[in-house]
């Protein structure tokens, strides 16, 4: 009886399709997942991306659909665009749907809304699906982009993290200045100093 398993595992195998693991190269190494150079930068593959390689080489890629993609000696992709829908990784930091980890520690963390909007990011920026791109700056700051506040029904929170309980509900802003917001209910909100 364990002759047949072995032999039935042996056939599963044998027609299964493989894919070579990537290749470790001098200048770095390639695998399904994306690529990481010796200098630490990568190229990290979106998920359809990564389940439409056929086979990795040392010079490029082969895809089920689509023409090859061939790497230089820096193994950067020539002729493909380096967008990502999975994130992207720099000197400065992480990027990704859920926002930004840099070097230094900081966190920024995307609201929902802007965390569902996002196509694709690059080395300079993001790509959303509704709205202009976000340009980052070389610390993975956004520019081009404010923060707005959430207000909800019952209360809000401030572009700069505050959470404020609204004393009647449906508040409204009637003012906002360099200096504060002035609610609706008779709040005087102040903004911490910069």
């Amino acid at each position: 009886m364990k002759f047949l398993v072995v032999v039935a595992a042996v056939a599963a195998c044998a027609g299964a399709r493989s894919i070579n693991a990537g290749w470790v190269l001098p200048p770095g190494n390639i695998g399904t997942s994306g690529i990481l150079r010796k200098d630490g930068s990568t190229d990290l593959f979106s998920h359809d991306f990564a389940h439409d390689i056929v086979a990795i080489g040392p010079a490029g890629i082969v895809l089920k659909n689509g023409p090859p993609v061939q790497l230089d000696a820096d193994l950067n992709m020539v002729g493909r665009s380096k967008r990502s829908t999975a994130g992207y990784v720099n000197a400065a930091g992480n990027i990704g749907r859920s926002g930004v980890v840099r070097t230094d520690g900081t966190i920024e963390q995307f609201g929902h809304d802007l965390a569902h909007d996002i196509a694709f990011f690059g080395p300079s920026g993001i790509i959303l699906k509704n709205g202009p791109p976000i340009h980052l700056d070389e610390n993975l700051n956004m520019r081009g982009r404010t923060k707005r506040h959430v207000i909800g029904d019952t209360g809000m929170i401030t572009d700069w993290g505050q959470i404020i309980q609204f004393k009647v509900p449906f508040t409204t802003i009637v003012h906002e200045g360099p200096s504060g917001i002035v609610l609706s209910d008779g709040q005087n909100i102040q903004k911490p100093a910069v």
